[in-house]
């Protein structure tokens, strides 16, 4: 049984549309994509194995030919590793294995495109016209820190204790558990304006200085909400730190991770001190897009070697 063409993908339907919807992943489009592509490779008699071993591609179960067996309607399994890797196994009416592949979360393969190329799209990738919605918190998920201020609990850190993924809140007896965001404590709302706990973002504007491949760069100005609706699009876990007050602003650091695809976009962040009383003020943003998670490390290592320089800004 040969599995259905896409002609808009140039891949097989490997996966219902329904699937898609109501459990949605990045490896759906690249598995459609990548075993049309070795089939068809295979099918031309060329030599395949040496292009599954640059991608780091394996079948471990079944072969080549086994693919031409998937059909979007087959049960199917997608699990990641703790090796960062994907595995993806399809079974046929009797439960029986047909085939199960493995492959790395590597954002270059499963876009298909160099990291290049990417880093020039993430202009466009950003753009979204949505508004902005933050979540309601979890009550059972919120833990006290001092007499006033409240926090979420089972907090994630990336590298040090400060650079972390926590939202801050008080206490109201009306309304309950509400983000913070007051001039009084302009590093907890800081946090939660980037962090995603305040809805009301409308106004706020990022001038990104993005760098490129090439030593370039590229100056373009995006809305907060843009930002915000792109991390929740692309399921990034997002962490910050303030690292200073300076005459210009608070000083700050944002991460934002994709495990999905294993990279991180890390930001530079100049905040304006009158930012809770003024949308109007400008946020400033020096961004490295599309890092892959094994280099943050050593980038981040750069960063603080250099963490008690100001950020040369224009202003």
């Amino acid at each position: 049984m040969i599995s259905a063409i896409n002609a808009e993908s140039k891949g097989y339907e490997l996966f219902s549309e329904q699937v898609k919807t109501d459990y949605p992943s990045v490896v759906y489009d690249f598995l459609e994509r990548y075993l049309y592509e070795v089939d068809s490779l295979e099918r031309k008699g060329d030599f395949v194995e040496q292009k599954m071993s640059d991608d780091k591609f394996y079948f471990i179960s079944g072969e080549t030919s086994d693919v031409a067996k998937i059909n979007a309607g087959m049960k199917f399994e997608l699990k990641k590793s703790a090796a960062k890797y994907y595995e993806v196994a399809w079974y046929d009416s009797l439960d029986s294995e047909v085939l199960r592949v493995a492959f790395p979360m590597d954002f270059e393969l499963i876009l298909g495109k160099p990291k290049a190329e990417i880093e020039k799209e993430f202009k466009n990738a950003l753009k979204d016209s949505t508004e902005y919605k933050a979540e309601l918190p979890d009550e059972q998920n919120i833990e006290q820190l001092d007499s006033i201020v409240y926090r979420s609990k089972d907090v994630k850190n990336y590298y040090l204790e400060s650079l972390n993924n926590a939202k801050y809140y008080y206490n109201d007896s009306v309304s309950g558990y509400v983000p913070i965001f007051t001039e009084k404590d302009k590093w907890h709302s800081a946090i939660n304006l980037f962090l995603g706990a305040i809805s009301d973002v409308e106004g706020y504007k990022i001038r990104v200085e993005q760098s490129l491949y090439g030593y370039k760069k590229e100056t373009y100005t995006i809305t907060l909400c843009e930002w915000l609706n792109y991390c929740r699009r692309m399921r990034l876990e997002t962490y910050m730190s303030i690292e200073e007050e300076r005459e210009d602003g608070l000083k700050a650091l944002l991460i934002a991770e994709s495990e999905d695809l294993g990279f991180n976009h890390m930001f530079y962040l100049v905040i304006p001190s009158d930012f809770v009383s003024n949308r109007d003020v400008k946020i400033k943003a020096k961004v490295n897009a599309y890092i892959p998670t094994q280099n943050v490390k050593d980038l981040y290592q750069k960063y603080v070697e250099r963490e008690k320089k100001q950020i040369d800004f224009e202003r």
